[in-house]
């Protein structure tokens, strides 16, 4: 999340300096609700961007009539949209595969053990 972040104010040019700015309120509004759609709960985004999880809730409380009224924040949030997706489905991607890897090697030492087991079964000789 905290490299969707990094992209996302480098791409609009921005330094975020924590204020209540309305310039840096609108962007940090609009990168907290792309990140809600990829996080647990409100308090993995609002740690990601030094904040309250309270002020979370209100940001994405306040969301939509952001999108309706608050002159450019519906841009800022599409840019923050498409960074976040972008950035966040293919590290989604990645653990998913990183995941399944790591479950095919458990599976492939559990069948190596049955394997030797099965080897190890004496046979019955013939009299």
């Amino acid at each position: 999340m905290l490299s969707a972040v990094e992209t996302y104010y480098t791409h609009i040019g921005m330094v975020p300096d924590g204020t209540r700015k309305s310039e840096q309120v609108m962007a940090r509004n609009a990168i907290a609700c792309a990140l809600l759609k990829w996080s647990r709960n409100q308090e993995e985004v609002a740690d990601v961007l030094n904040r309250d999880r309270s002020t979370v809730a209100h940001m994405m409380l306040n969301h939509e009539d952001n999108l309706s009224f608050w002159k450019g924040y519906n841009d800022l949030f599409e840019q923050a949209t498409l960074i976040v997706d972008n950035r966040l489905s293919a590290s989604s991607k990645a653990d998913k595969l990183a995941g399944i890897a790591n479950k095919i090697y458990l599976l492939e030492e559990e069948a190596a053990l049955l394997r030797n087991e099965l080897n190890s079964i004496p046979y019955p000789q013939s009299k």
